[in-house]
Parts: structure tokens; C-alpha cells; sequence
């Protein structure tokens, strides 16, 4: 009985750490961690430069053509 419970001990462990890093990862992970720092304008900053480091150059340039686009459409109309 004592080798079931353990293996049970052990598999509930495995999902615990699953579930923390998913938390990690996730949207709502990103924001409890920004709320809960003592400096949450580093927090937010860190947690940008994470993002934009996490990018491939297809994320990197799509952002540019959004950004130019914007920028373009705002310029014609002033």
C-alpha cells in the first residue's frame, strides 16, 4: 500500500509542477507576478523585453508592418 501511495505522492507532484510552469507561462501568470512585485514598472518593463526577446523575426517584422501601417494611415490624415 505504502509504494501506491507514494506513486500516487509522485504523480500529483508531477502535475503540480506542470500546472506551476503553465501558470508561469501564461497570460494571467504574467500579470499575478507583476502585481504581487514590489516595482511593478520594472516588472512590466521585464516582462516586455521577455516578450520581444521570445519573438521570432516573423513576429518582429509583422509588428513593424502593423506599427507602419498605423503610423501611415494616422500621417495621412493629419
Amino acid at each position: 500500500m505504502t509504494e501506491k501511495q507514494s506513486l500516487n505522492a509522485q504523480i500529483e507532484q508531477i502535475l503540480a509542477e506542470e500546472n506551476a510552469q503553465i501558470e508561469l507561462k501564461s497570460w494571467r501568470g504574467k500579470l499575478k507576478r507583476i502585481w504581487k512585485s514590489d516595482h511593478r514598472k520594472q516588472a512590466i518593463k521585464a516582462e516586455l523585453f521577455a516578450l520581444w526577446r521570445d519573438l521570432s523575426t516573423k513576429g518582429i517584422f509583422t509588428l513593424f508592418v502593423i506599427v507602419a501601417f498605423v503610423f501611415a494611415l494616422t500621417f495621412s490624415v493629419l
